[in-house]
């Protein structure tokens, strides 16, 4: 009984800690003894937020600085948002958290977590003072979805070590220069544009990327793709301020889009041999040879090309099943298509054309015939789509010479 009656007490205690360590709900900080509260824990099951109207003292600026030691993991989010006056955050012992959301914290600008690891989601919007982000020397190795929007960053030094990620999206942060990650895969979405303040243009690193599902490219000023092999649907370059574009292990596509790159002279893509989509390469003023894809063969949606190329090899090309639309305004033979088009390989409705006023994409007429112009068209039943007021025009012709003779 006396054993028992000292284990109560212990037991107790140990109760109340551990109701301190969890909350079905979300704990809310709003002063110094709640943070104290939280660095009682070494693992915290429950989500965190951090109060708008934080109750901790001011410094001679008005700003706030807030400290939270000992705690390790939190299994839930980690939530700040709209803490006007928090200049200084800091978990020193923290290693993971579930969500971790920074958002319209105008005045923060030392973010210190040199112990983190791994985040689930990470989400930093409006901090436009934070220009660098302390996770130690490693920094995060393990993150499903990235999203920074808006911010001062100047570096993404902490997260540069990510291993795998789903969806990285980074955009309109305008001191950031460089984007350098270590990933190999991309499982959902890659979207990176308007960083920089369109001033030199983003440069962009990814040395170890094998594989990813769907990548968009805006605003760059150099992409680097050295080992991808594979994207399923879509790899996109819009206005990008680059002047060569090379993938030298990627073999194949979903949609291959290049639009408006307004600096590119040369696309190169030595093993690509299928594309699953749309192959768009439509207004960059400064490409006139496209003769970088020299295994390209198959095209199971449209080929789309539109601006002033003088010269287009497609040598190992055996099927396009959509639409094959071919515009520009250089001069331009069409004859090493037209007999593509005459030999099936291409399924759509067939536009070439050059010396064009006006090159127009996929869907578009060409504004007049040349000597280097030609289009056919099929109807759903595959039959050659004739002139039909030509074809009238031409059996009147004929009724009146029958009369005459008779």
């Amino acid at each position: 009984m006396a054993v028992i009656n000292r284990l109560l007490p212990v037991l107790a205690l140990a109760s109340r800690a551990l109701a301190q360590c969890s909350n079905s709900g979300t704990l809310t900080i709003a002063s110094s003894a709640d943070a104290s509260q939280l660095a009682s824990c070494s693992t915290y099951s429950g989500s965190v937020a951090i109060e708008t109207g934080l109750a901790v003292p001011k410094d001679s600026n008005g700003h706030q600085q807030l400290e939270v030691t000992t705690v390790k993991r939190i299994t839930g989010n980690l939530t700040v948002t709209d803490a006007i006056s928090l200049s200084s955050l800091s978990f020193d012992s923290l290693q993971s958290v579930g969500g971790f959301e920074l958002g319209g914290l105008t005045v923060l600008s030392e973010l210190s977590m040199p112990a983190l690891t791994q985040v689930n989601q990470l989400n930093f919007t409006a901090l436009p003072a934070l220009q660098t982000l302390n996770f130690g020397s490693t920094g995060i190795t393990r993150a499903e979805s990235v999203l920074i929007t808006n911010t001062g960053l100047s570096t993404l030094m902490g997260i540069n070590n990510l291993q795998q990620i789903d969806i990285f999206n980074v955009n309109n942060n305008q001191a950031l220069q460089n984007i350098s990650l270590q990933v190999t895969s991309i499982t959902q979405s890659l979207n990176i544009e308007a960083n920089d303040g369109y001033q030199t243009g983003l440069t962009t690193s990814f040395p170890m990327l094998e594989t990813a599902l769907n990548m968009t490219f805006r605003n760059c000023s150099s992409i680097s793709l050295p080992a991808l092999a594979n994207v399923t649907e879509d790899l996109g370059f819009y206005g990008n301020t680059f002047e060569t574009f090379a993938a030298p292990n990627l073999t194949s596509a979903g949609g291959l889009i290049f639009v408006d790159n307004t600096a590119l002279t040369n696309i190169s893509l030595p093993q690509l041999t299928s594309i699953n989509a749309t192959y768009q390469i439509a207004n960059n003023t400064m490409l006139t040879q496209i003769n970088g894809f020299t295994k390209l063969s198959i095209v199971k949606g449209a080929l789309d090309f539109s601006g002033n190329f003088t010269d287009v090899e497609l040598p190992a090309l055996t099927q396009v099943q959509g639409a094959f639309n071919m515009q520009t305004s250089g001069k331009f033979d069409c004859s090493a298509f037209d007999e593509l088009d005459d030999n099936k390989v291409i399924r759509g409705d067939y536009v070439c054309s050059g010396s064009e006023t006006k090159p127009g994409g996929a869907g578009t007429k060409p504004s007049g015939t040349s000597s280097g112009s030609s289009a056919s068209g099929t109807s759903s039943a595959g039959q050659f789509q004739a002139n039909l007021p030509a074809v009238m025009g031409g059996t009147s012709l004929v009724a009146g010479l029958l009369q005459l003779i008779l």
